[in-house]
């Protein structure tokens, strides 16, 4: 059975899961004080380790995009890939807002280059994997092109 898992990154973003490391921190020093303080760990392991991800099955010609609660729980269901008609790649551009305690506010911008698969209309999609160049994607939309939708053509948008 060949099965490829892509991590597609954080659930949440940088900003909560960097709030986590704090509360499994402060969980952890306060617990000395008080073991009520522990319960500061649940929310600090869920910000912090909560990520999705993707599992292709080659072999069943079927797709898993999955949330893994916790890094371990992973939720999601199994997807025909014969729906899917041709790969996208794009380049996506994620904006994350936090605000200081003075109400100052503080952008990131994460741009990736993503992977996608697509119905015919466009109204499904499903992210395969990310990477930081166009030419690390073509590769391996290559190499997935022939592997799970033999029979489709590649589009490609930029």
């Amino acid at each position: 059975m060949s099965v490829k898992n892509n991590n597609l990154g954080k659930f949440f973003g940088p900003c909560a899961s960097y709030a986590g490391y704090v509360f499994i921190a402060c969980g952890i020093f306060a617990a000395s004080y008080s073991y009520l303080a522990l319960t500061l760990l649940v929310p600090g392991f869920f910000m912090s380790f909560t990520y999705n991800g993707i599992i292709i099955d080659i072999d069943k010609k079927k797709l898993r995009p999955y949330t893994a609660l916790f890094g371990i729980f992973k939720t999601g269901k199994w997807i025909d890939a014969g729906q899917f008609t041709r790969f996208n790649i794009i380049k996506a551009t994620k904006k994350y807002t936090s605000y200081s305690r003075a109400n100052v506010e503080f952008d990131m911008n994460v741009s990736d280059i993503e992977l996608l698969l697509t119905n015919r209309n466009g109204t499904k999609k499903v992210i395969i994997n990310k990477y930081h160049n166009f030419e690390d994607a073509h590769k391996e939309m290559d190499e997935l092109h022939g592997i799970i939708l033999p029979s489709v053509i590649p589009a490609i948008t930029n």
